[in-house]
């Protein structure tokens, strides 16, 4: 294949990843795209690198190295460079070109120590003995070679130790004299047999015998039940039943593969019955199992702290079981109840942490019951497991880290490169399994939260840079110290129960290492970032808290808009005006106020006069990014929504207000239709009025006031968002923004719709009767010109495209300003208005009804007198 047929397979390929085409359009498009590629890469001449000027460059570059006092960078530069320059390749200067377009920062972020690993690696020679003997010369110096009479006393002189060499001549000839007496010596050491001691160890070696009619404890004797039948004292049982649990041979029992052991059934007591054997033998084979199991456990080898530290603490009573068994001669000090915990040697999936329920769940059962005994017994291994559970868990809340060390804790860190923020509900989190259960043992469930909110605090208060060593020390207490009560002398007596004190133990420790670190991140928020401020800012900007500055901003930005101005809702021009109104209030940073427009939205006036335009302003005030983890983006959109719910509403109030001068009014009242249309207007009044004061007074000032008061008492940063978080819900449900009341809202705005649309109309029907002013005659043209042709053109091909959404759902005919007259217009919204009034009055009672909202049911009321 050519070069050319090459570039355009692969510039197809390259087109095909990036541009997947389906379309008979998109294949053409991807052709003629092709097309050019080619012709690019055809018509280009390949440059060549100038090795000089990359030279000059790596030359500077050195210059510059030492210009800033980093010799050593500029060395190992030039070591290389002089090393390339001995070596003879023709891509040397579009190698290093290439590195020059790579390089970023070389000063800053050159690390030396990573030339290590391009060292080239030492070759070990192999050793000779030429180069041992002449470290370490073979001479008799010292008399290494010599021989050493062993035989000798060992009081003599060192220097009579040595013996000469022996040669074959100096060695000793063998007398006959001499072997004779040898022989005498080696009879006269030769003992003769005590057949009678042989005799009586065998016969008392019990264990040794056979018995041919033997069984285990559940088999069955042979033709003789009494044939092979042993008879042992006490203390021989006893001794055997030691060493079957010292986990030795036993000639009562046998092992199995598994590691159960089985009773033989030959051997008796004389003053029991051999079923009282067998049973008591049975029951030691039974404890007997169980510690051969723990002793199989043992040798496993455990990942996790906690899991060691139990391990140990079994070890060291197993120790101290087998030191009382050996050292048991007269009596048997062995408990007759269950080992608190079965270890189970198959699953090897189990969490470390469930040792420690087992253990937590057999004090619980120890005390229920009364066993004194056990209960001591196991509080102790519990409480040991425990210290190590808790060392990571402290290492957190100290430091806020997790520590490298252990992972089996119930914290997991979530993404790593979290903007600041969204620090603290991203960074941090709990571990849940597969099966949404917490990663922590059942008793630790309700602790665990505030476990993670204390080093989460810490982490917030070293980003912030307010941790001190005081801070993190003062008040706490060790974990050992706040569980000490658990020892002692009353608690196993004690009326309350384990559980309830090691709860109330628990929560000692944790508010000890929270309070003092919680205290002081609640000081920085409110006096170094300013949170009320913030939450002052906020109800300025947004919630309409002064409602002078607000229909300042209002009546600007809707005298934008009835100018028909293209330019209604620049960002530039509104962030500039917003800023001057809300300047005199010190809570708000004006820099930090922004107004921006969503996309997708017209400025344009000509098609609607609908309040919906308004949703395109989304004022935006930045928040320092401690308190923006408070109050997040989620409840920042609520702000904006019901800032666009007033100022919707603040529409269509200025609209009855404003438009309607005096003239107006009276040339209204001069005919019935015009006299209707005054009483229509007086209704629109009082149903904005009540929507407003629902809006202001029923919902925004009570739960401001609610949200403060309880913010005010909260403990700790996760509180504060909880608490600012339901009062953002409640806002957004009381202020019929859920999806729950979508229909409600959409009826709304229809509502306040239509209230636009009657005031244009009245103005346009004061203007067809000739009694209008030259300003409403212009304004009135103005108007026509924006859509009125337009929209008559729909209404006689009968489209309904501008039907309100409100209007859809009651299945009501649309509204436009056609080539009818004004009065009949005015006739259709009076009709309209009521239906949309019946509506949202029907809407309103169902929502109080079934929520018992006392608010929802007072806008009804309202609404219903209107």
């Amino acid at each position: 294949m050519s070069q050319k047929a090459h570039i355009e397979v692969l510039v197809s390929k390259l087109i095909a990843h990036l541009e997947p085409s389906k379309s008979n359009k998109q294949l053409r498009e991807s052709r003629i795209r092709k097309d050019r590629i080619l012709q690019t890469l055809t018509n280009a001449k390949p440059t060549t690198t100038n090795q000089f000027e990359i030279a000059a460059r790596f030359e500077g570059l050195e210059e510059r190295f030492r210009i800033l006092n980093d010799n050593e960078l500029a060395d190992a530069l030039r070591n290389r460079l002089d090393e390339l320059n001995g070596q003879n390749n023709r891509w040397a200067p579009e190698v290093l070109s290439f590195l020059l377009l790579l390089a970023d920062r070389p000063l800053e972020q050159t690390r030396l120590e990573d030339l290590e690993r391009f060292q080239p690696p030492l070759k070990n020679s192999p050793l000779t003995w030429s180069e041992i003997l002449q470290d370490d010369p073979l001479d008799d110096d010292d008399g290494l070679w010599d021989n050493i009479d062993f035989a000798r006393d060992g009081s003599d002189e060192d220097n009579d130790s040595i013996v000469p060499a022996l040669s074959p001549s100096d060695a000793p000839s063998e007398d006959s004299s001499d072997v004779e007496d040898i022989s005498k010596i080696i009879e006269k050491l030769v003992v003769s047999p005590d057949d009678d001691g042989l005799h009586n160890l065998t016969k008392a070696q019990y264990w040794t015998h056979v018995a041919s009619g033997a069984s285990t404890i559940d088999g069955s004797y042979g033709s003789d039940p009494h044939q092979g039948v042993i008879t042992l004292t006490e203390t021989q049982l006893i001794r055997e039943v030691g060493s079957m649990l010292l986990g030795l041979p036993s000639a009562v029992y046998e092992q199995e593969a598994d590691g159960s052991f089985r009773v033989f059934s030959r051997y008796r007591l004389k003053h029991l019955s051999p079923l009282a054997v067998s049973q008591l033998l049975g029951n030691f084979a039974r404890i007997g199992d169980e510690l051969a199991s723990i002793r199989v456990w043992k040798h496993r080898d455990e990942q996790f702290p906690l899991t060691q530290t139990f391990q140990a603490c079994i070890l060291q009573r197993l120790a101290a079981t087998e030191k009382a068994l050996a050292h048991l001669q007269t009596r048997l000090l062995i408990s007759n109840g269950d080992t608190a915990i079965r270890s189970d040697n198959t699953d090897k999936a189990q969490p470390s942490f469930q040792v420690l329920e087992l253990l937590f769940e057999r004090v619980c059962m120890d005390q229920n019951i009364g066993d004194t005994v056990s209960f001591e017994y196991v509080l102790d291994i519990f409480l040991t497991c425990l210290q190590t559970y808790l060392k990571p868990l402290k290492y957190w809340m100290e430091q806020g880290e997790l520590s490298p060390y252990d992972q089996a804790i119930f914290i997991r860190e979530g993404r790593v490169n979290v903007p600041l923020d969204s620090i603290w509900a991203d960074r941090y989190k709990l571990w849940y399994d597969d099966s949404d259960q917490l990663h922590a043992p059942k008793f630790f469930h309700m602790a665990a939260k505030r476990v993670l909110n204390a080093g989460k605090t810490v982490h917030f208060l070293k980003l912030i840079g307010r941790l001190t060593e005081v801070d993190q020390d003062q008040g706490q207490i060790s974990a050992s110290a706040a569980l000490e009560s658990l020892r002692g002398p009353d608690s196993d007596t004690s009326l309350d129960s384990f559980s309830e004190r090691f709860d109330k133990g628990l929560d000692e420790w944790i508010t000890s290492s929270y309070h003092s670190s919680s205290a002081l991140l609640r000081d920085c928020l409110e006096t170094q970032y300013g949170l009320y401020e913030a939450l002052d800012a906020l109800e300025y900007t947004y919630l309409s808290r002064d409602g002078q500055l607000t229909d300042i901003i209002a009546d600007a930005l809707f005298a934008r808009m009835d100018q028909g101005r293209k330019d209604w809702n620049d960002a530039f021009v509104l962030t500039d005006f917003f800023r001057n109104t809300l300047i005199s209030k010190r809570c708000i940073t004006v820099g930090n106020l922004n107004v921006r427009i969503k996309a997708g939205v017209s400025r344009a006036l000509g098609k609607s006069r609908s309040v919906d335009m308004l949703q395109s302003l989304c004022p935006t005030y930045d928040l320092p990014w401690p308190i923006a983890n408070i109050i997040t983006k989620d409840t920042m959109s609520v702000y904006q929504s019901i800032f666009t719910l007033l100022l919707q509403v603040k529409r269509a109030k200025q609209m009855l207000e404003r438009r309607f001068p005096r003239t107006l009014v009276l040339s209204l009242v001069k005919n019935k239709q015009g006299s209707r249309s005054i009483l229509l207007r007086l209704r629109m009044i009082h149903c904005v009025n009540a929507i407003l004061s629902y809006l202001t007074g029923i919902v925004l000032s009570p739960a401001t006031a609610d949200m403060r008061q309880r913010m005010a008492k909260s403990d700790d940063l996760d509180g504060m968002i909880t608490i600012h978080q339901a009062y953002a819900a409640r806002l957004y449900e009381q202020c019929l923004l859920s999806k729950g009341h979508a229909s409600t809202l959409k009826a709304i705005t229809s509502l306040l719709d239509v209230i636009v649309l009657f005031t244009d109309t009245c103005v346009a029907y004061v203007g067809a009767s000739g009694q209008t002013s030259l300003q409403q005659t212009r304004s009135l043209r103005e108007f026509k010109q924006r859509g009125l042709r337009r929209k008559v053109r729909e209404t006689e091909s009968g489209s309904e495209e501008e039907a309100s959404d409100a209007e859809k759902a009651l299945d009501t005919p649309p509204i436009t300003l056609g080539s009818e007259s004004s009065a009949t217009k005015l006739e259709k919204m009076h009709d309209t208005f009521d239906q949309l009034h019946n509506f949202v009055l029907v809407r309103l009672r169902d929502v109080s009804k079934g929520e018992e909202e006392v608010g929802v049911e007072m806008l009804a009321h309202m609404l219903a007198t209107s």
